[in-house]
């Protein structure tokens, strides 16, 4: 069973308003000299319980739009029928009554027709004070008042339309003083940051946001929480990702080698390594034969270098840069400056005895991190591997937990992916899908079922909810 949401909610408190009405006039008929039918000549409960219900909505500024059409069309629709009634009988006619009708008359044909005709006179009307949205409510509250089968029992002629009118205005301004009404509102976590991992986790095959996880990642910024994205990806790859989602502060790229503002296009922090470590990398590879992409931030511009092509990855990697946004291919040696970080493409087993020196050199060891997977542009180099190499202080990720310090933050990590560990181990609460990888699991407070994706964002949504004193081990 859904759960019953707070618009419906509000519609059944409008809906026990109108009827509370009725009984309040109902007991003004035990006052001596008041009439028995005084509550249902001037008010009826069935009109104003429609029109609340009308004009409930779950933003207060479309219940208001909704009570102004509603009243405007009670009023256009309930006074010209009024005014055709009266003139009709003033013109010597009797406004038939559909409870005891005499098909023999012209009295019984006569005034139907006029209501035909002067359905034309309420479009008019609605249009030209523009009210267009209010003409059907028009031509119903006006047929409402002249096809009555009460209409000449007991009451003057202008009195049900009156009654109506009264009826309508009532129901909205119960509608408008329900929503309006500042309901207890949930507890919100607003000073967490949802830090969200992307790859392998929310995109699909197409490099394109799943449709369901686009919808729930901008659910999460309709109910304010404060969300953005990690990922091993560098704004040339992201960027036209977040034309389907709304992200209202800056993207931790590149393993967290960057934190990117999509909004201005500019780099707020990045993590580079020496100038000396970078030399020391670039000796490394040359003795080996690799011709590393080197990559450096200049102007908020990724430029990338390389010097040579020597295989099918590095072809597809190099063309797939070459004009692309947010970033500058160059063909040719980098500068000496520091570096953001090497791409290498080549296979496992050259790449292998490279690696190897690195980490047992005590000094590299130290000052660089080191991240492998699989070539994912293309299906033509399935036997090749990325190798990326960043500074050692990507670990810590300190781009952004200033940010979230700078913002009264804590930080919340959402992951499946080995190659984005260090951002569970620095989050305040990490919570992955279910997963073999138990280097993983280990940094977690919660695993959510990976046959389940909602189950994820229902985890976030009661984070972003519920008193977090209660929730996980709550990590120092």
């Amino acid at each position: 069973m859904k759960k019953i949401g707070l618009r419906t909610i509000k519609t059944a408190i409008s809906v026990f308003g109108c009827l509370l009405v009725f009984i309040i006039l109902k007991c003004f008929e035990l006052i001596p000299l008041v009439p028995e039918d005084f509550a249902f000549t001037w008010y009826n409960p069935f009109f104003a319980g429609i029109a609340t219900a009308f004009s409930v909505h779950a933003s207060k500024s479309a219940s208001l739009n909704q009570a102004k059409i509603r009243c405007v069309a009670s009023l256009i629709g309930g006074i010209i029928g009024i005014l055709l009634i009266t003139l009709y009988e003033l013109c010597g006619g009797k406004w038939p009554n559909l409870a005891a009708v005499d098909l023999k008359t012209l009295n019984f044909v006569l005034p139907y027709l006029l209501i035909s005709l002067c359905t034309i006179v309420v479009i008019v009307v609605g249009v030209a004070l523009k009210q267009q949205q209010a003409v059907f409510v028009s031509i119903l509250t006006f047929l409402s008042v002249t096809v009555n089968p009460n209409i000449n029992v007991g009451q003057w002629q202008w009195q049900f339309g009156t009654n109506r009118i009264l009826s309508t205005i009532v129901g909205v301004l119960i509608a408008l003083g329900v929503n309006l009404f500042r309901f207890p509102h949930r507890f919100k976590n607003k000073n967490l940051l949802f830090c969200v991992c992307i790859d392998g986790m929310l995109l699909k095959e197409e490099d394109r946001f799943k449709g369901f996880m686009q919808y729930k990642m901008n659910y999460l910024h309709r109910i304010h929480a404060n969300v953005t994205l990690f990922t091993t990806r560098t704004p040339t790859t992201f960027m036209p990702l977040l034309e389907d989602v709304q992200i209202e502060h800056p993207v931790l790229c590149m393993s967290g080698a960057a934190l990117y503002d999509p909004k201005t296009c500019t780099y707020l922090s990045t993590e580079k390594m020496s100038i000396d470590i970078a030399e020391e990398l670039k000796t490394i590879f040359k003795s080996a034969h690799i011709s590393p992409f080197i990559n450096l931030i200049k102007n908020d511009v990724l430029f990338t270098y390389n010097e040579s092509l020597d295989n099918e990855g590095e072809k597809i990697y190099a063309e797939s840069k070459r004009n692309a946004g947010y970033c500058c291919y160059v063909s040719g040696p980098a500068p000496k400056e520091e570096v953001l970080y090497f791409l290498i493409v080549e296979k496992e087993e050259v790449i292998r005895p490279v690696v190897e020196q690195i980490k047992q050199n005590e000094v590299l060891a130290s000052q660089v991190s080191i991240l492998i997977y699989d070539v994912f542009e293309t299906n033509q180099a399935k036997d090749l591997k990325y190798i990326k190499i960043y500074s050692k202080k990507i670990e810590n990720l300190s781009s952004i937990k200033a940010y979230a310090q700078q913002n009264q933050f804590e930080i919340v990590g959402l992951t499946s992916s080995t190659l984005s560990n260090h951002l569970l181990k620095n989050a305040k609460y990490a919570i992955t899908i279910d997963t073999n990888r138990e280097e993983i699991k280990s940094q977690c407070e919660k695993i959510i079922d990976h046959n389940h994706p909602n189950e994820l964002f229902k985890e976030v949504n009661k984070i972003y909810h519920y008193n977090l004193a209660k929730y996980g081990k709550n990590k120092a």
